[in-house]
């Protein structure tokens, strides 16, 4: 493997791993949803406004062992990937500050992150809280096709707030093969053994598609008219084994597990489901070690003099259909100032009924993960 295919692959890997330690941290007894790369995207534009560690923090917990410039290519190069969808594949992608107009933001940032992420620039007067609330909602609802309204309230516009750092993401897509309306059933979703309920499920007899396994997991793999893009339903391998399996379930099996699928004879039952999830993120990414951007030490000042990050929100929902999925995420971040395998002859049961681990990948990046419960 040439150097660069070498540090694709290590950044990828390191992507991977942030968005499945984000996930450890959420009360996996319940069905959630996020997008490590929304999230990823809202971060790169605090990177650029960093320097010393709080820029080092952030870019180890993107891309451990990275260099800012591999890591700011690499981001580059994932959104210019994503806006190439083809085939009935929809996908938005914006990233956009908002700041307030009684602080001097340096015009060199804003010309930077421009250049660097198309991320444009809105000044906003935040002593009219509910305008700037409504823009920056306005900005995620253009961007996820409606999906998410609101993502921000009015009273987070206080006087201490310098700017908003807003990233969406939209995401619609057909199945390559189309689940039939009339072989969907309703059936016994188990939680636990002895909690149980009736939702229904997509279903497929007898038919050849993307499988792999390992001795944890059993992975089924739905790829969108669109082959780039893949649904990836992670079902541990031992019924009711999904938080035990999470524990070891790094980066490179994921991988392993998505890059090495062949076509196998099954049976299929998945749940159609739709998941919202709201998510705050500064205990997660301070676990992570990105730390020093939410004291009184963050060094933000490429972007403003005395600031620091004071919250990360994220918003994500998926719906997955008969037809496809739709899903969408929304991440703003708020700067305040410091003084504020083979065919056989019988097919294999792949039946999703108990909690599991959900994937949507293109070329193997994570743009959804989370878990049904």
């Amino acid at each position: 493997m040439s150097d660069n295919g070498e540090n694709m692959a290590q950044l990828l890997t390191a992507e991977t791993d942030f968005g499945l330690s984000l996930l450890r941290q959420h009360d996996l007894t319940e069905s959630v949803v996020f997008s490590p790369i929304s999230i990823a995207l809202a971060l790169v534009l605090v990177h650029t406004a960093a320097n010393g560690e709080t820029k080092n923090q952030i870019k180890e917990a993107l891309a451990k062992g990275a260099t800012d410039e591999q890591l700011i290519q690499h981001y580059q190069n994932i959104s210019a990937v994503l806006l190439s969808a083809e085939k009935g594949t929809h996908v938005k992608l914006a990233n956009r500050i908002f700041t307030n107009n009684q602080f001097d933001i340096k015009q060199d940032y804003l010309d930077t992150i421009q250049k660097l992420y198309n991320a444009a620039a809105e000044k906003l007067d935040f002593a009219n809280q509910q305008a700037s609330a409504d823009a920056v909602n306005n900005f995620v609802k253009e961007n996820t096709a409606d999906h998410i309204k609101e993502i921000i309230k009015p009273t987070a516009f206080s006087g201490d707030l310098v700017a908003v750092i807003a990233n969406a993401l939209y995401f619609e897509a057909i199945w390559q093969k189309k689940f039939k309306d009339h072989q969907s059933l309703d059936s016994d979703f188990f939680k636990t053994a002895d909690d149980k309920r009736t939702i229904k499920f997509l279903r497929a007899r007898e038919v050849h598609r993307l499988f792999s396994e390992n001795g944890d997991w059993q992975v089924l793999q739905l790829p969108y008219k669109d082959e780039t893009y893949r649904y990836n339903v992670f079902l541990p391998s031992k019924r009711f084994g999904l938080q035990e399996a999470l524990k070891t379930l790094d980066a490179n099996t994921i991988q392993s597990l998505v890059s090495n699928t062949s076509e196998v004879f099954l049976n299929i039952q998945i749940p159609k489901m739709k998941i919202e999830s709201e998510l705050p993120l500064e205990c997660g990414l301070k676990k992570l070690g990105i730390t020093t951007a939410f004291t009184e030490a963050a060094d933000l000042t490429n972007l403003a003099e005395n600031i620091y990050v004071s919250k990360v929100t994220h918003k994500a929902i998926i719906e997955v259909d008969e037809s496809g999925t739709v899903a969408a995420a929304a991440s703003t971040v708020e700067l305040m100032t410091k003084s504020a395998m083979f065919s056989i002859n019988e097919p294999r049961e792949f039946l999703a009924d108990h909690p599991f681990l959900f994937i949507i990948t293109k070329d193997g990046h994570p743009l959804f993960a989370g878990v049904h419960n």
